[in-house]
């Protein structure tokens, strides 16, 4: 960091430890009880298998909404959007939020795909493996795993430099360790539904924070008018290559649409090579499933939509006024690069009140990451390492402390690898620029392999390699051709990021294709659907020799606990068998419905998340953005509009994601809450 940069001091280091130690140890103490009430009256065991990587496939509709809210709110989304704004213009914030939009509603496809093919499963990787074999297998773990370093240590880096510049110039090492050790405690004790739990309290704490933020700072700055007048005399002011203009609000900014593309690539990466987002989709009911994909790319936009506009925009006006921390200096390189915009701006309109509360979203976001990409890496150590290669006749109690020790191994590995991406000097921008490299490559195999039957092996084995191997190639070779050099500042460059970026996400899906017509082969899906892959608990077996069927709450399963297996039920002329049953172990106050889904309808399913994944491509990035790229600067109405409906977005967004899933959950929440009064309060 430049001694400039160092001498800025928003909060002192009492606040970062407070966010650090205090939050973070009152989620570990809240979701342990947490977990411990669901055990106890909902008979939800953390200690099974099943609960703590899927959640018992039990997950309706708006918790799984928010818990995809809360995972593709990243730490470095705040941060990134805004540094975008002020390098590039408003109109950064919008591509940034197109690329969310998409790889949410690509995701719902591939979900309800994975639904239907393959309900039992765990893992992305499972149906590689038994699709193609070992050999495929060991690749795409080598990816995933890969994916869901990069991802985890990407976001404690940014989160962990803004927390460490924000808190009175926290020690780096104290901010990274700080930041992991309560979200390694409740993900331990409470697994995947405990993430789902923490997503939703991340998404209603941050939704309410930004709600704030967006208001205040546009109140603070004399309002739309006032924020538009400022930014439209500031076109001419600086160099903006490729804005007209040099204008700051216009739709044809070259510099943001370089951003935006280069950003969707790698997001793809994250999300679709990242087994945790294919986890969030076995958690939910097929029918909650596209519906919550479906709201939570809705909802995503909000996030980066005003900011963007707002926050963003008051970053440029207010960098050169006394308000500003750095002044009478301007931002350095480093600071603008690591995301410093947004708490600067914060300070210089709202007060330290406004940069805690980033402090404590930053934390939250960074903790939800690290949480899924935590479930993540222990399920495929569990199933597809241990179960797989070492164990194969391992049972519950053995497969929850290989998962255990996997979080642990995980998580200090992701953040060591983070604190020395700090120390070789490398930032958020740089890093956010190279990841698509070595994350994209299996995108399109992979989605190929659940929604297509005829990708080959030689065509899912080696497209990916191609990617990887082309990718760098032309990565390296267009910084060389571009600048004479190839070195950190080079490689840094919009231009070589996007051609890799662009090579390593679309070459392996042509590449897949020409080399499956040339070595045709057909996958027979029943394959997947019949496969054995539900765990065994110990004591099962002994305890169930009438063949018991245990009905899990607002699913489609029926789980034979004496052979140890799930089979999705498809009859639609059961529903009325099977709407009034009951779940034994559960009390008579709380009855649950089974509720079967047919081919039929999860087909329907697959058309709407395919049409949707269609329509957002068509809206996002083609006609709403491409009228815009011309010699155009907004007009008074335009932005005023844009900012106006942004705003609206986040409200909206939070009586949805922040409010709907304590309605949705009423019922349960009474019932625990009638339940402990009975048991500790009345019988006092």
């Amino acid at each position: 960091m430049s001694s400039d940069a160092s001498t800025v001091t928003l909060l002192p280091q009492a606040a970062g430890y407070g966010v650090l130690v205090g939050v973070g140890g009152g989620f570990a103490i809240g979701m342990v009880i947490t977990t411990n009430l669901l055990r106890k009256y909902m008979k939800e065991d953390n200690n099974s298998t099943e609960t703590f990587a899927v959640a018992n496939r039990s997950v309706g509709t708006l918790l799984a909404a928010s818990a995809v809210y809360s995972s593709w709110s990243w730490a470095d989304e705040l941060l990134w959007t805004t540094t975008m704004v002020y390098n590039y213009g408003v109109q950064s914030s919008y591509f940034y939020m197109s690329g969310l939009v998409i790889q949410i509603a690509v995701m719902a496809m591939v979900g309800i795909h994975a639904k239907k093919k393959i309900p039992k499963a765990h893992t992305s990787l499972e149906i590689v493996e038994l699709r193609y074999g070992k050999l495929a297998h060991l690749l795409y773990m080598f990816l995933s795993l890969t994916t869901n370093l990069v991802s985890c240590a990407s976001m404690i880096l940014a989160a962990a430099g803004a927390i460490s510049i924000i808190a009175g110039n926290l020690h780096i090492v104290a901010a990274t360790i700080l930041t992991i050790f309560s979200v390694l405690c409740y993900s331990i004790y409470g697994g995947l539904k405990a993430t789902f739990l923490t997503d939703f309290a991340h998404s209603l704490i941050l939704l309410i924070v930004l709600c704030y933020f967006n208001t205040g700072v546009l109140t603070k700055i004399g309002g739309l008018d006032e924020l538009y007048d400022n930014l439209a005399a500031y076109g001419g002011s600086r160099e903006i290559p490729g804005n007209y203009a040099n204008s700051v609000i216009t739709g044809k900014s070259q510099g943001a649409i370089l951003f935006g593309l280069i950003l969707t690539c790698g997001n793809f990466g994250l999300t679709v090579m990242d087994s945790s987002f294919w986890q969030k989709t076995f958690s939910a009911t097929p029918r909650a499933t596209v519906p919550a994909y479906l709201t939570a790319g809705l909802a995503i936009v909000s996030n980066v939509w005003p900011l963007g506009a707002i926050i963003g925009g008051a970053a440029i006006t207010l960098e050169n006024s006394p308000q500003f921390p750095t002044w009478p200096r301007k931002m350095t390189q480093f600071e603008i690069d690591s995301g410093y915009a947004l708490p600067y701006t914060l300070m210089a309109t709202l007060g330290k009140g406004a940069v805690g509360g980033l402090l404590l979203i930053l934390y939250l976001a960074v903790t939800s990451t690290i949480s899924a990409q935590m479930i993540s890496v222990s399920s495929i150590t569990t199933f597809d390492i241990y179960k797989k290669y070492i164990n194969p006749k391992a049972h519950n109690k053995s497969l929850i402390f290989v998962s255990h020790i996997a979080c642990i191994i995980f998580t200090f590995g992701a953040a060591g690898f983070s604190l020395m991406l700090h120390y070789v000097g490398v930032n958020m921008t740089w890093f956010g620029y190279f990841t698509p490299l070595i994350i994209c490559p299996g995108v399109i195999p992979l989605i190929m392999s659940i929604v297509w039957n005829r990708q080959s092996w030689y065509a899912a084995v080696m497209s990916p390699i191609l990617g990887i191997v082309f990718g760098f190639t032309v990565w390296t070779t267009t910084a060389y051709k571009l600048d004479g050099a190839v070195n950190i500042t080079t490689l840094g460059g919009q231009l070589p990021a996007l051609y890799g970026a662009l090579t390593a996400l679309f070459l392996p899906g042509i590449a897949s294709v020409i080399i499956t017509l040339a070595h045709p082969q057909k996958f027979d899906w029943k394959v997947l659907q019949q496969a054995t892959i539900l765990v065994d608990e110990e004591g099962d077996s002994e305890n169930t020799e009438d063949n018991t069927v245990e009905l899990v709450p607002e699913d489609n399963f029926k789980v034979n606990k004496d052979k140890s297996n799930i089979e999705l039920n498809i009859e639609s002329d059961q529903s009325s068998s099977t709407s009034a049953t009951k779940l034994e172990s559960q009390p008579e106050e709380l009855p649950t419905t089974l509720q079967p889904i047919s081919p039929k309808e999860l087909d329907l399913w697959i058309k709407i998340s395919t049409g949707a994944a269609i329509f957002v491509l068509l809206i996002m990035w083609v006609l709403w953005p491409l009228p815009l790229y011309r010699n155009w600067i907004f007009t008074r109405e335009y932005f005023k509009g844009y900012v106006t409906v942004g705003l609206m977005w986040l409200y909206a967004t939070l009586l949805v994601i922040g409010i709907g899933p304590l309605v949705a959950g009423r019922h349960t929440i009474a019932f625990i809450v009638r339940s402990l009064y009975r048991d500790y309060i009345k019988r006092k």
